[in-house]
């Protein structure tokens, strides 16, 4: 009986070390996906800006110049809602690396020094550039992205790309 007593602490803690990692990627992903939002509104802004040259458009492109601002907040939101909360939410190269901590417990076990303990994981996601500049001027723009050639009016809000077409996000080990 306390063998399977010992199984089931164990099965415990694997279901609350997933629950942990399910919120650090979700954290991850939220403060990175919120970070290449805010290089898409700079991208925004840039191809508005007749004296923005093509090198600083690429350089926001990249992916790699993103601002922290808001991302953080972000990833607090999300971490909350898969029960946990955020103890670290850094920049990191391309991305934001997050570590949570669960709110859940183990409750009572019959394992000595286990009771109450909780899950810590870590999540890191990262913004992948897919495009490159390689016309811009005052009425027209032609980017090289990875999947498709743009070419648009930047003062036509309907031919625009949009962020999931400049950049990816996705969580890396």
């Amino acid at each position: 009986m306390t063998i399977a007593l010992v199984f089931f602490v164990f099965a415990q803690a694997a279901v609350l070390r997933s629950g942990g990692q399910s919120g650090a990627d979700a954290a991850a992903l939220a403060a990175t996906t919120e970070a290449r939002d805010q290089l898409y509104e700079r991208f925004l802004d840039a191809i508005e800006d007749e004296g923005e040259d093509e090198d600083a458009l690429d350089e926001i492109l990249s992916g790699m110049d993103f601002e922290t601002g808001s991302a953080c907040g972000a990833a607090d939101r999300l971490a909350t809602r898969n029960d946990a909360t955020v103890g670290s939410c850094d920049p990191h190269e391309t991305g934001y690396l997050v570590t949570v901590t669960t709110t859940d417990t183990l409750g009572d076990t019959v394992i000595p020094g286990t009771d109450g303990s909780r899950a810590t994981a870590r999540g890191r996601a990262v913004i992948e550039g897919l495009c490159r500049t390689t016309t811009k001027e005052a009425d027209r723009i032609e980017l090289d992205c990875e999947e498709r050639r743009w070419e648009f009016d930047p003062g036509n809000e309907d031919e625009l790309p949009e962020a999931r077409d400049l950049y990816r996000v996705y969580l890396e080990d």
